[in-house]
């Protein structure tokens, strides 16, 4: 039987340094750890206490769902994506153990080789995410809810931001708009690349250029209607002659968005169409109800847990597979024929 010792020898360490990457006690440098956590692949070691050590042909019925409160979270639907995966993973007899720290890389490590869980699902992922990058060296598979830049190391599944914001483009530009305003979620979350908000904004960009619309892209800086007006000042300062505009923003921050464009006279759809994006299908419920192109917990959430439930099983496809769901496009009237003010 496949001890500590081995460990320690195939990785060139101690045995008191192979305890620390396990238990976490003690800092061991990145490069240390990943020889450790690859002599444990290659030994197919399964650190425990004694007859209590579980093996990966024992099913826990526990996994555990990764997903970090960062400062730009929008909490009010955090909840919704926790239930959703919470719900399924009931179908299959699991539970689920919420990691909610903003970097917790190495817990998920230490938990995916104590034999305690079964599998990972990753939420909220960004761009360049250490969870994904770092899912390699796991002895339990991972599936990411939203892709990162190299998704190679795990199974994804995700709404297509990228034809969601083509979409978006096109709606305006059958209606003749050819001045846009993008209003985007807070400046933090794209510089530590929310996939979902990264994806979008550059699409919508691409095809905005490529139809020959003329774009500006303003990031929110609050919610209320303070900033919010200052914002749609700012951005008819911009470009006097916008006529469209699609919000990637929280609901409230959509409803004072309407209420400061009927502050400048500007009637929905008579004289400047809105569309909302990434949304929860609650579109409906603003002042003025919107076109939207919502966002699909449900969805997503259930295949991530189907696709780790796959691999479980050993009918999982191979980490690097992307699955991506197209929402659909739920008309309300706010998207109308272009008509020009000044």
């Amino acid at each position: 039987m496949v001890g500590i010792k081995d460990v320690a020898a195939l990785a060139g360490v101690s045995i008191s340094t192979v305890s620390y990457v396990f238990s976490g006690k003690r800092p061991v440098s990145d490069a240390t750890k990943i020889r450790v956590l690859k002599a444990v692949q290659q030994l197919d070691y399964h650190p425990g206490s004694g007859a209590a050590m579980l093996r990966r042909d024992r099913r826990t019925h526990l996994i555990v769902l990764s997903s970090p409160m960062h400062p730009y979270t929008d909490y009010s639907n955090y909840a919704t994506f926790f239930f959703a995966v919470v719900a399924r993973a009931r179908h299959y007899h699991y539970n689920v153990v919420l990691l909610m720290d903003e970097d917790d890389t190495d817990e998920l490590l230490r938990m995916s080789y104590s034999g305690m869980i079964d599998g990972v699902l990753l939420l909220d992922v960004t761009m360049e995410d250490p969870r994904v990058a770092q899912a390699h060296t796991s002895l339990v598979p991972y599936v990411s809810i939203g892709y990162a830049s190299d998704p190679s190391n795990v199974l994804s599944v995700d709404v297509d931001f990228h034809a969601m914001g083509r979409r978006a483009v096109d709606e305006f530009y059958r209606m003749g708009h050819r001045h846009m305003l993008m209003i985007g979620s807070n400046s933090q979350s794209y510089e530590e690349g929310s996939n979902f908000l990264v994806r979008t904004k550059k699409a919508a960009i691409d095809r905005a250029r490529v139809l020959g619309i003329k774009t500006t892209f303003l990031c929110s800086t609050g919610d209320d209607a303070r900033h919010v007006s200052q914002l749609i000042d700012q951005a008819f300062r911009l470009d006097p002659e916008i006529t469209a505009i699609m919000a990637q923003t929280s609901i409230s921050h959509m409803n004072n968005t309407i209420v400061a464009l009927s502050k400048r006279g500007l009637s929905i759809p008579k004289n400047i169409s809105m569309l909302a994006l990434s949304t929860f299908g609650n579109a409906s419920v603003l002042e003025r109800p919107l076109d939207e192109i919502p966002m699909m917990p449900h969805e997503t959430c259930s295949r991530g847990v189907d696709m780790l439930m796959e691999c479980l099983e050993g009918i999982g496809k191979k980490p690097g597979t992307v699955e991506l769901i197209r929402s659909d496009y739920k008309r309300r009237g706010s998207v109308g024929p272009v008509r020009p003010h000044g």
